[in-house]
This record gives structure tokens, sequence and C-alpha cells, in this order.
């Protein structure tokens, strides 16, 4: 049975682009997402939400866990395709972030056109904005002087993976994260900031 996506199509993805636009612009500081679609296992609401914003007929989308009604359900309701390999895709589905790929296996654009990199959407176990226990602290444009957050689930080198491929700029990846109704987005022009 294939599950609904969101109520109101339009509105509700104008919405929902409208915050994902303030959490780009506003990066490191979790936003909630005003709609939560129903969503296949292994998919998060809010990764279908995005999804279902950015996504179209025009875009590949590489899943880390391709379930098959998961499958069905993006392909009915956004008109994507899928990638077979992280490095073709516009846009990549982390459900597992303990086993994702490492990050310098997805696109990050040639010089001549540093926009053809992937976006990553990675659900994570929680985001916690606050000066906790493995928070790391950003600094870049959007953020007055820094922002200091706390996103657990992610592999144990996961952050130098990062600052590895900030050196490229402007070449690079963008992060959402999501956890619950939140979600948290990293350009890869915000710096993280050693410790």
């Amino acid at each position: 049975m294939m599950l609904a996506a969101f109520a109101d199509p339009v509105f509700d993805s104008q919405r929902s682009f409208r915050e994902l636009l303030q959490a780009m612009a506003r990066p490191a500081m979790p936003r909630p997402l005003p709609v939560l679609p129903p969503a296949p296992a292994p998919v998060a609401p809010a990764a279908m939400a995005i999804m279902l914003t950015l996504c179209d007929a025009t875009t590949a989308v590489w899943l880390q866990q391709p379930e098959d009604e998961a499958i069905r359900h993006l392909r009915f309701h956004a008109g994507l395709k899928l990638a077979d390999r992280p490095q073709d895709a516009d846009f990549a589905l982390v459900t597992d972030p303990a086993s994702m790929p490492p990050l310098d296996a997805f696109a990050r654009g040639d010089m001549r056109y540093p926009d053809r990199s992937a976006s990553l959407i990675i659900q994570v176990a929680a985001i916690n904005p606050a000066p906790v226990d493995g928070a790391h602290e950003f600094a870049g444009p959007g953020i007055r002087e820094t922002e200091t957050v706390a996103i657990d689930g992610l592999p144990a080198d996961f952050w130098q993976q990062r600052a590895a491929l900030a050196a490229l700029l402007p070449l690079g990846i963008d992060l959402f994260f999501v956890a619950g109704q939140q979600v948290l987005a990293l350009p890869r022009t915000t710096r993280l900031l050693e410790g």
C-alpha cells in the first residue's frame, strides 16, 4: 500500500523549502520542519520532507538502504531517479551513519562547476544545540560569531573527513542532518573550529 506524501503538496513543500533555506542561511542552528509526511522505513519523516521538497525527476538520489517500499514511494511522489553509486548522486540519503561511505565517495563538483556536488541528508540519533559532551563549535557565513552543537550518531572520524573536504573549497558537499522534526544544515562554507 502506497503511503501518502504531503497533504497539500504545493503549500507544504513551499513551507518546507523556506525552512530549508533558513537552515542553510543560518548554519549549525537546528530548525523544526513544519510538515512531516509519512515515510516508509528506514526513511525518517524529516528526511522524506527534504526529499519531497528538493528532489524531482531531474534529481539522482543515492539511498544507503534502498528498500523496495522506500524506492516505490520516492519514485511515485517525487519522480526521482536512483543513482547506483554515491559519486553519481545529486542527493544522498544516509539512514545508518555508522556504516556510511566516506565523505570523499560523494561528488564534490569541479573547479569549473563546483555546484555539481552532492547534498547529503543524514539521519542521526539527536541534535543538541548546547555545549555538551561531544559538541563541536562552528563558524562561517551566516553565523554571527560561533555556534555550538552536538550531533549524535556519526562515525568517529566523520569530522576529520569533513575537515579534509573543507580544504578543497569551493569544492565540497553540503550536509543536512535530521533527527525527529529537526533539521540542521552545514553548507561547505561552514568551518569546524578546533577545540
